[in-house]
């Protein structure tokens, strides 16, 4: 066979564009629930082109996996609640599945599932994988770093969910080139926040809350890392000047009883409002004049762009990829973070706001999110995104 024949030959090989389907692998630490970034997104992508599986470090506590009543192949790697030893079965697993499936993109979510993917990617011959970052801080300590200088040369490309979280990538992590991290931005169901038809008035009965109230709400985890501290405390001094404001919490977490606590010491506690966990979320943003995320640190939170798509008036901490969401005051108010004067500030400049001047802010904020960080338009980047690095794999970068 002379050289020519070989590289027509070679080329019909390797070539993604060649390949009838593109087999896809999605590698979490656990099942993440309904909600998620990524795994929405490849659900839509066409079955024709990808094939889809999951795989999850462990399945712990779970009783129904959605991914799997919809029709695709779950796997759990082992049972155990918290995975701190590597574990050599978990590896052999992974690579029994990756050969099985014959895995063309391994896409790995977090330090952990990194590790086993980069390490079962080089026995099972799966030619790309993917590390994806959700937020700041994930190389914090010296063995991090050192783990992620040895990873990252394995890994086709790093994913970050902002270009702040990006920026933090590069900072914390030794050698990193610039052009090896990605920005693919979270992103929601905007139909799903946009298109609800209940009433406000609906929507704070079904919180208990009055008609004439002005309401201030967020949504999460009630973690340290969402500051709600602060939060609460700016809304005691909001309260001062809007006599008729009301905070609703919707979320739980380990913070919970702490902030409870925090609550009950205001002179204001019978107007802060723990409500727990709720499926309807997408019609309880209704109920709110303001959103507020009082966060001190945050890669690109969906709570901020469920709220703008609800087409509700956002105030947030400018840490993270926040900035790179609310660019402008046209489409919501940035706080310094842990600062609770300059929030109150700004809760109080919105709930004096007119009528109008709120409908403006939220039509712009619900548009914008509707052009950048809906599914339909990050699927799109990650579809191109799966599609360039087999190609680049192919071609041997």
């Amino acid at each position: 066979m002379n050289q020519c024949t070989e590289t027509v030959e070679s080329a019909k090989e390797c070539s993604f564009l060649g390949k009838d389907k593109i087999n896809l692998a999605l590698l979490w630490p656990e099942y993440e629930g309904k909600t998620t970034s990524v795994s929405d997104l490849v659900l839509g992508l066409e079955k024709e082109r990808f094939n889809v599986i999951f795989i999850y470090l462990s399945g712990h506590g779970v009783d129904r996996n959605l991914r799997e009543e919809s029709g695709y192949k779950v796997f759990y790697l082992s049972n155990i609640e918290l995975i701190n030893a590597f574990r050599l079965s978990i590896l052999f697993k992974l690579i029994k599945i990756l050969k099985g499936h014959q895995i063309d993109v391994l896409h790995c979510h977090a330090h952990k599932p990194t590790v086993y993917g980069v390490m079962a990617a080089r026995f099972a011959g799966t030619p790309v994988v993917l590390s994806h970052v959700h937020g700041l801080g994930r190389s914090g300590n010296f063995r991090r770093r050192l783990t992620n200088f040895l990873l990252s040369r394995r890994c086709s490309r790093i994913i970050s969910v902002a270009n702040g979280v990006k920026a933090d990538v590069l900072r914390n992590n030794w050698h990193m080139p610039a052009e090896k991290v990605a920005v693919l931005e979270n992103s929601v169901d905007y139909a799903r926040f946009a298109g609800v038809s209940v009433e406000k008035s609906e929507a704070r009965r079904m919180l208990g809350l009055s008609p004439g109230a002005f309401v201030f709400g967020t949504v999460g985890r009630l973690a340290p890392t969402k500051g709600l501290g602060f939060l609460i405390e700016a809304f005691s001094r909001t309260k001062e000047h809007v006599p008729s404001a009301q905070l609703v919490l919707l979320g739980d977490g380990l913070s919970r009883a702490q902030l409870e606590r925090q609550a009950l010491e205001t002179s204001c506690g019978d107007s802060i409002h723990f409500l727990g966990h709720k499926d309807n979320i997408e019609q309880l943003y209704r109920a709110m004049d303001v959103f507020v995320l009082s966060s001190i640190a945050e890669g690109m939170p969906r709570a901020i762009l469920e709220a703008m798509a609800a087409g509700v008036p956002c105030i947030a901490t400018e840490v993270g990829g926040i900035p790179e969401i609310i660019n402008s005051p046209e489409v919501g108010l940035l706080v310094r973070p842990k600062d609770p004067l300059d929030l109150a500030r700004a809760m109080v400049e919105l709930a004096e706001a007119t009528g109008d001047q709120l409908q403006k802010v939220a039509e712009k904020a619900s548009d914008r999110v509707r052009r950048l960080y809906s599914h339909d338009v990050v699927r799109e980047k990650l579809r191109k995104l799966y599609e360039s690095e087999l190609e680049a794999s192919c071609k041997g970068r």
